[in-house]
């Protein structure tokens, strides 16, 4: 699945749909604005004519530029004041008749207003206006809507861009979890399958005796028990990440539980210890925070003479440490220790166990930490909500 072509995909469509919208309304608003400055072109002519009915001013007095009284019978006429256009007004007052009406002519190469009033039964009222300032204005109102459209369409595309993007987030985590998951498998799978592999070809090269093919066995059943020790390890981290493996929530005795994984945990040499505590309750999954503990403390077994684990609460929070008196942490790997396949060293096994123990805690809402301790060894602290 290309998400980036999807996302660009619903992005255009988005994009189409927005421009088709604003195209539409823009047309409207531009039809709107230029019919209301040529209206505002037609009052002003109507405005003249009103001005001299009601001023009663006599033809040839001193009055409105290229306004005229028209003879309807000999066709003569008389200007009110001073005149710089020349309008065919014989063609205007016959299209007028006995009714007010507008009509438009050109003069120069632009583009005239003409009104014509009947005055009498002898004489129409006829005056002149210019539309080029009233044009420019359409156009200026055309150009703002435009740009204020392009804009509008610009910004859209944005905002799908980004929304197709919050939209296509949890494919695109799910892809990546994918292909996390096929190459942890992958790398998880390489050295045991070398080694079946090896082993399988040592064995089959030439005729042995049964003891030989006996080790050769035990060899490919070891390497293949790895396999799918951390195959299954990744599938269960895989869905405690997803959130497929949600925890079953109860009320649960951290003390308790620390108690039980120090006594579960039997190594030589190795002394497991669970300090007293005062009863701890948490919210939590048993089987989950158990086994998630018992990564930890066997994690630790495997490099110290002497593992602690110490339950306390504090701030609201129940905390379980687990501290141990071995080497420690490399400090180069802290940062990355829950990492997958992250080893600080052989005595590890797959290198999962404190990726899928965090993943664990954060599901139950919780947080994990480790650190080296001042004196000596290393400790893993886990905090978990206390049970209200």
């Amino acid at each position: 699945m290309n998400l980036s072509r999807t996302r660009l995909v619903i992005t255009a469509t988005h994009g189409v749909l927005a421009a088709l919208v604003i195209a539409a309304m823009a047309w409207f608003a531009v039809r709107a604005a230029s019919e209301r400055i040529l209206d505002s072109a037609e009052r002003e002519a109507e405005e003249v004519v009103r001005d001299l009915v009601v001023d009663e001013l006599d033809r040839g007095a001193d009055g409105p530029a290229n306004t005229w009284a028209v003879s309807r019978v000999d066709g003569t006429s008389q200007a009110f004041g001073e005149v710089w256009v020349e309008p065919p007004l014989m063609t205007i007052v016959g299209e007028a008749g006995d009714w007010p009406t507008f009509s438009t002519f050109d003069y120069e190469g632009e583009d005239r207003l003409a009104f014509a009033q009947p005055l009498d039964e002898d004489y129409t009222l006829v005056t002149v206006v210019d539309l080029g300032p009233y044009q420019a204005d359409v156009a200026s109102v055309r150009l703002r809507i435009v740009l204020a459209a392009a804009g509008s369409v610009a910004l859209l595309v944005a905002v799908g861009w980004w929304v197709a993007g919050r939209a296509l987030a949890p494919a695109h985590e799910a892809l990546r979890m994918q292909r996390d998951f096929i190459a942890d498998a992958a790398h998880e799978m390489r050295t045991p399958l070398a080694v079946i592999r090896a082993s399988a070809s040592h064995a089959l090269s030439r005729p042995r005796d049964a003891a030989e093919y006996r080790r050769s066995l035990e060899e490919i059943r070891t390497a293949a028990e790895r396999a799918g020790d951390g195959v299954g390890e990744l599938l269960e981290l895989a869905r405690l990440e997803s959130g497929q493996s949600a925890p079953r929530l109860a009320p649960l005795r951290l003390d308790l539980l620390a108690e039980e994984v120090a006594a579960t945990v039997i190594a030589e040499g190795v002394e497991v210890v669970a300090e007293p505590a005062g009863a701890v309750v948490v919210q939590a999954d048993y089987p989950l925070l158990r086994q998630a503990v018992l990564t930890l403390v066997r994690n630790a077994v495997a490099r110290a003479h002497r593992v602690e684990l110490v339950v306390r609460a504090r701030d609201g929070m129940g905390v379980l440490e687990v501290l141990d008196d071995g080497p420690g942490f490399d400090p180069g790997l802290l940062p990355r220790v829950f990492e997958r396949f992250r080893r600080g060293d052989e005595k590890g096994s797959s290198g999962l166990g404190l990726a899928i123990a965090r993943a664990v805690v954060v599901a139950h809402g919780g947080t994990m930490e480790v650190a080296n301790r001042d004196e000596a060894g290393a400790v893993v602290r886990l905090r978990l909500r206390l049970d209200a």
